[in-house]
C-alpha cells in the first residue's frame, strides 16, 4: 500500500469523477439542442426504425444503457452491439430503416472506425458520439455529435462514459419525440435534476465507497444489475479489474442463480444494483440466498429495505429516480473501484498493458 502518500496524490481519475455533475449539467444545457436539431435533420432524411448502437470496452457498455432506455421508455428498437460485431455481422437488407449511433472517447479506437466504414459501405446513416469532434470516426460518418465533455486525462473512462451514454440517451428521446411516440413526463422530470443528484452523489457517496473500499477483505468481485444497471455493474466490474487487476466478473441479477451461483464462498464479496422500486421483493429474495453462502454484501441502493436489511449498503439519494439510476448509480461504482485500487496501491491513471485507445486491423468477412 501506498498509504498516506497515495491518499495526497492528485490522480485523475478522482477529479473527473468529481467532475461529473458539472459535465453533466454542460451536457443538458449546451449539447441537448444540438441533439434535438440533430435528430429532427435525421429523422426527416432518413427516417430511421432500428437503432444500433455500438462501441468498444467502456463505450460498448456505455452504448448498453441508451439501448435499454430506446426499447423499454422510448417505444424504440433500440440494439446494442460491440462495434466488432457490427463490423462482422452488420445488419441485412431485412433490417427495417437501419441507423448507427458509434460511441467512442477518443474516435478513433479501429472496431468503431471499421464499424463506421461498414455502415457507410452499406448505405446505413451514421452518427458519431465522442469527445473528440476532430477524430477519424466525425469525419467520416454523416453526423458527428461532440458530447461536450473534454476527454479524460486518465486512461480509464469516468466522465466520459456517462457522458457518452446521456448524451445517446438524450438522441433517443429525440428520436421518440419526432416520431411522434409518447414520452414518460418522468423521464424529462428526472433530467430537470439529474446534475443535482450526481452532486449529491458526490458529497454524501463518496465517503461511503471509500470505507467500503478499504475495509473489504475480499479479492475477488461478482457485479448483479438489471435493465439499464446491467451495463452500468458490467463497467463496474471492468473499472475494478482495470484499475487494481481484481478478479470482478457480472451478471444479470436473475441469471445468476442459473450456474454461477455455485461459486459463492467466503472471501467473495457481491455488489448489487438495486434502484428503488425495482424488483424490491425478488432482489431481497435473492439477497439473502447470497448472504447464506458466507458471501459478503454490498448492495448500493437507495430502497429503505435494503438499507434496512444490510448495513453495509452504498446508500444512494432518496430524490434518485428510476430511468436515470444506470447512469447516476455509475458514479459510486467508480469511486469504489478507484479506492480499491488506493488500497493496493495501485496508479488508476496508467493501468498496465492499456491505452486510451486501442488500434488493431479488422475485415469485415468478406474482406478477410
Amino acid at each position: 500500500m501506498l498509504g498516506e502518500d497515495f491518499e495526497m496524490t492528485e490522480h485523475y481519475m478522482l477529479r473527473e469523477i468529481r467532475e461529473q455533475p458539472a459535465a453533466l449539467g454542460r451536457i443538458l444545457d449546451e449539447t441537448w439542442p444540438k441533439v434535438q436539431s440533430m435528430a429532427r435533420a435525421v429523422f426527416k432524411n432518413h427516417h430511421p426504425r432500428t437503432f444500433y448502437l455500438t462501441g468498444c470496452g467502456s463505450s460498448y457498455y456505455a452504448a448498453m444503457i441508451p439501448a435499454h432506455y430506446f426499447a423499454y421508455s422510448l417505444g424504440l428498437d433500440g440494439r446494442a452491439v460491440p462495434s466488432s460485431e457490427f463490423v462482422w455481422y452488420a445488419p441485412g437488407p431485412e433490417d427495417c430503416s437501419p441507423l448507427l449511433i458509434s460511441l467512442s472517447r477518443s474516435g478513433r479506437t479501429s472496431e468503431s472506425v471499421e464499424a463506421i466504414r461498414k455502415a457507410v459501405k452499406l448505405r446505413v446513416p451514421t452518427i458519431a458520439v465522442t469527445s473528440d469532434p476532430r477524430s477519424t470516426m466525425s469525419e467520416e460518418c454523416d453526423y458527428s455529435l461532440d458530447t461536450g465533455v473534454p476527454t479524460d486525462q486518465s486512461v480509464i473512462m469516468t466522465k466520459t462514459f456517462t457522458g457518452g451514454a446521456l448524451t445517446a440517451t438524450l438522441l433517443g428521446l429525440e428520436f421518440s419525440k419526432a416520431q411522434g411516440l409518447p414520452t414518460l413526463a418522468r423521464f424529462e422530470e428526472e433530467l430537470t435534476h439529474l446534475r443535482v443528484d450526481a452532486e449529491k452523489i458526490i458529497s454524501s457517496v463518496e465517503d461511503q465507497a471509500k470505507s467500503r473500499a478499504n475495509s473489504t477483505k475480499a479479492e475477488r468481485f461478482i457485479y448483479l444489475g438489471s435493465g439499464g444497471n446491467y451495463g452500468s455493474c458490467l463497467e463496474g466490474a471492468l473499472k475494478l479489474r482495470e484499475t487494481s487487476y481484481a478478479a470482478s466478473e457480472c451478471y444479470h441479477t436473475m441469471e445468476f442463480r442459473h450456474g454461477p451461483f455455485a461459486e459463492l464462498e467466503r472471501g467473495i464479496q457481491v455488489i448489487p444494483i438495486i434502484p428503488k422500486g425495482q424488483n424490491v421483493h425478488e432482489n431481497l429474495t435473492l439477497l439473502k440466498e447470497i448472504a447464506a453462502t458466507g458471501a459478503s454484501l454490498v448492495p448500493i441502493s437507495n430502497e429503505p429495505e435494503v438499507i434496512r436489511a444490510y448495513e453495509e449498503t452504498i446508500i444512494m439519494p432518496d430524490s434518485i429516480g428510476s430511468e436515470f439510476a444506470p447512469i447516476l448509480y455509475m458514479i459510486p461504482l467508480q469511486l469504489f473501484a478507484y479506492y480499491y485500487a488506493a488500497k493496493k496501491g495501485r496508479n488508476p491513471d496508467e493501468p498496465r498493458n492499456l491505452t486510451k485507445f486501442v488500434t488493431t486491423e479488422i475485415k469485415p468477412h468478406d474482406q478477410a
